[in-house]
């Protein structure tokens, strides 16, 4: 007589049972998970457009006037502006509402819009900028005149002054190295 093994086949009878629950299961759940990742691939495309169009939406977007922290920045940096006139907008950022993707954007930087700025708005905010005149230029060159010290005269020390081209052109080059 044969013995039969009766645990063998309750297994592969409750392994067929599970795998045919986990398959009903993941397929009655496939339609909720696709469209659910369409609904997300939607919304994230719109948010995208939302932020990155240059029309402003009320209803969607948050701007930095919307925050506390602008009121409170307001009151430090406008006087601040006022005094040195760098010129730093305070109300730049966008920021999405109601989305599953939160995305901010700064609208309006703080870069220099002109050449002549990348030189002006910094030298405002160097303490010593309130040195450079015509008349400390002249006590410089009275000094460096009496003391015989080129070092001293308004030609060579320059209070405030920002060169915006410090890098030599020299350097900017690439060399060529095997004869490129």
């Amino acid at each position: 007589m044969v013995a039969i093994n009766f645990s063998k086949g309750q297994a592969l009878i409750e392994t067929m049972i599970s795998v045919a629950c986990l398959v009903f299961i993941l397929g009655t759940g496939l339609n909720e998970l696709v469209s659910a990742e369409k609904l997300a691939t939607n919304d994230l495309t719109n948010t995208r457009k939302l932020i990155w169009d240059y029309r402003f939406d009320a209803k969607s977007l948050n701007t930095s006037s919307d925050y506390r922290m602008y009121e409170r920045l307001g009151v430090v940096l406008n006087p601040l502006d006022q005094l040195i006139q760098v010129d730093l907008p305070l109300n730049n950022l966008w920021v999405t509402r109601r989305s599953i993707f939160p995305m901010a954007k700064l609208n309006d930087s703080w870069e220099a819009k002109q050449e002549g700025d990348l030189s002006r708005r910094p030298a405002k905010l160097v303490v010593n900028n309130a040195l450079s005149g015509s008349i400390t230029n002249a006590l410089q060159d009275g000094l460096s005149f009496l003391f015989v010290s080129e070092e001293l005269s308004s030609d060579s020390l320059k209070f405030g002054y920002i060169n915006n081209e410090v890098v030599p052109e020299s350097a900017l080059k690439e060399e060529c190295i095997d004869g490129c």
